[in-house]
């Protein structure tokens, strides 16, 4: 590779340096993919146009969705394919190194992070657990509306009174189904985690769900085995059923390439 002109671009790595092969198309759509080893770790890369992600005209690119969005299902493709039949620990987006030289270095200068990742991880593959409060659902079932209320000196008369009134009530509903809620989230991690093998909690991005009055209020990830996921689902099910917290609802999907639980390999060599 010409390191004024293309760069190494790098997917995800696997055990067994170059046991495994993939069929897939890089990132920019042209080049295709393939597999080198560093010391008995497999490197799935491909080469790209370094100028696409790297100078003037990057910072532009990552703004554009029409450039971006076919990019970042392209490098998803390759890693899920890949996961379909070996471990993988992927590597975040735009991932770059000036040579293969320099990834080997690279991969040899973590060979311990890495080997230890792809022992904890075993068979196992991340399944995200987002939850889905309807509040006002929540608020209601809860009866909190009417036990703030009772707390509360008589109604005010006048329409200012009134609304502070209002709003010291609608406070003290909100704390009080927060408390609640915590708790509830707390005790449903402990329990989930431990029929895990690893257990994460991410950042909310996306608060609220568009075309539902649904509010995203946690975001867990979870590292399963295939034998592992049925139970998993069931006491899931638990929590959505008997266990329910009102107006609240836990969604499982997955399985998905383990970003949560990869050690950060971001010491990318910089062109």
């Amino acid at each position: 590779m010409s390191n004024s002109e293309t760069a190494c671009y790098l997917y995800c790595l696997t055990p067994g340096g170059c046991g495994i092969q993939s069929s897939g198309i890089g990132v920019d759509g042209q080049r295709p993919v393939s597999v080198r080893d560093c010391g008995e770790i497999g490197a799935v890369l491909s080469e790209v146009e370094l100028a696409e992600f790297c100078g003037e005209s990057s910072e532009a690119h990552l703004q554009d969705l029409a450039w971006l969005g076919p990019r970042v299902c392209r490098h998803e493709a390759v890693i899920e394919e890949l996961m379909s039949r070996v471990p993988v620990l992927p590597a975040r987006f735009a991932t770059l190194f000036t040579s293969v030289d320099s990834l080997q270095r690279s991969v040899l200068a973590h060979h311990q992070d890495i080997t230890g990742f792809f022992a904890q991880l075993g068979d196992q593959q991340e399944w995200a657990v987002k939850g889905l409060l309807d509040r006002s659902g929540a608020l209601r079932e809860l009866g909190l509306s009417l036990q703030a209320a009772a707390q509360e000196p008589a109604p005010a008369t006048s329409p200012g009174a009134r609304y502070f009134q209002e709003k010291r009530i609608q406070a003290r509903c909100e704390r009080d189904l927060n408390i609640r809620l915590k708790e509830f989230c707390r005790r449903a991690a402990a329990v989930l985690g431990a029929q895990s093998g690893g257990f994460r909690e991410r950042k909310v991005l996306v608060p609220v769900v568009i075309g539902s009055d649904a509010e995203v209020v946690l975001n867990w990830a979870f590292l399963l085995s295939p034998a592992a996921v049925v139970d998993f689902r069931a006491r899931l099910d638990r929590f959505n059923d008997c266990e329910a917290f009102p107006g609240l609802i836990l969604t499982l999907t997955g399985p998905w390439p383990p970003y949560s639980f990869a050690p950060d390999l971001s010491a990318g060599a910089k062109p």
